[in-house]
């Protein structure tokens, strides 16, 4: 059983991973949209963000002994809030975007920090919200694929 913290070093390391891999992309081919015609990184970045702002708060909230999501905040209708996050990220910069995303992920991984060991685990909700914001690895393959898709 993985601890909070090798939990935390594989989310950190999925991230800064990520980073390698978007940093180099340039303004213009940061803007394409190439996943399903309607995405492109901009998108892919912003909905990580989004989403690490969202489950850092339910980390936060979890500190504070209350449910991770507010009253009437509910989750369920996953493509109702990527389209919601990749709508707040039109006409945004790659700079913008992905400073965004390090404040999210930085206040998120600050909550995690701050919940006890026991917390987490299998079936517990801190390493499930862990997990679950663990995407980077889909992402970054997506972005990869695409990329060499370009280069051939």
């Amino acid at each position: 059983m993985p601890t909070k913290r090798e939990e935390l070093e594989w989310h950190d390391n999925a991230y800064r991973e990520f980073r390698s891999l978007v940093d180099p992309i340039d303004e213009p081919r940061f803007e394409e949209r190439w996943l399903d015609g309607r995405w492109g990184v901009r998108e892919i970045v912003a909905h990580l963000a989004g989403w690490h702002d969202q489950f850092g708060t339910a980390l936060e909230r979890m500190g504070r002994g209350e449910r991770p999501s507010p009253e009437g905040v509910d989750w369920t209708d996953v493509q109702a809030w990527n389209d919601h996050f990749a709508h707040e990220a039109q006409g945004k910069s790659k700079a913008e975007v992905l400073r965004e995303l390090d404040e999210a992920v930085a206040r998120f991984h600050a909550n995690a920090e701050r919940l006890p060991e026991d917390r987490f685990g299998p079936g517990k909700t801190a390493s499930r919200i862990l997990g679950e914001n663990g995407h980077f690895n889909t992402h970054a393959a997506q972005i990869r694929g695409w990329l060499a898709r370009a280069a051939a």
